[in-house]
């Protein structure tokens, strides 16, 4: 699954579909009252949304045209208007199953690193890995969240996010609730 997400950091899997797997990257890395920016490209950016909002993040969007995908320039707006940093975390979904808008991750990763933005990126990669390229490493994906069910072609039950070292740093100091999502318990729990 490493060589699949082409990452050599953390790795944690979960039984339960792609939906599992956000619900753990946001109680792992986030605190509430915490601030995400979600990259509308679909039903699937929406619903993320959406389970942000219920656990108590407050969320923001880019607004996009579904046949069309979110503008650069836009994205690069948002993260440069925020100039108290509230933005924790980027969430992206890199391909949207509802509109078949593929996401350029790495020019979402160049957007931020243009402003100097420290927020987390987040990508969605339920329905594209496997299916397109996808690089955590190289395009500077702090949480690669997966499932088995769509671009693996698996039975669906199985849930992943990879881990960068920054986003390990940021689930230190995360304080929702967790616990059989929880990353620590996962790294420490006797086998």
């Amino acid at each position: 699954l490493k060589r699949v997400l082409k990452t050599r950091q953390h790795l944690f899997m979960y039984t339960g579909s792609g939906h599992a797997a956000w619900e753990a990257s946001l109680v792992n890395l986030f605190s509430p009252g915490d601030t995400v920016l979600v990259l509308e490209t679909g039903h699937f950016s929406d619903t993320w949304a959406s389970m942000a909002r219920d656990m108590g993040l407050e969320v923001r969007q880019v607004p996009a045209d579904w046949r069309q995908g979110v503008d650069m320039a836009a994205v690069r707006a948002a993260l440069a208007a925020d100039k108290d940093r509230a933005i924790k975390g980027v969430c992206a979904v890199h391909n949207e199953t509802s509109t078949g808008m593929a996401l350029p991750l790495a020019e979402v990763r160049a957007a931020m690193d243009d402003v100097g933005h420290p927020a987390l990126l987040l990508a969605d990669t339920i329905s594209s890995l496997g299916s397109i390229d996808f690089r955590m490493d190289e395009w500077g994906v702090d949480a690669a969240v997966g499932g088995s069910q769509k671009g693996l072609m698996l039975p669906t039950g199985m849930s992943f996010t990879g881990v960068s070292e920054k986003a390990m740093a940021a689930h230190e100091k995360a304080r929702l609730p967790k616990f059989y999502f929880n990353w620590t318990r996962m790294l420490t729990r006797k086998q």
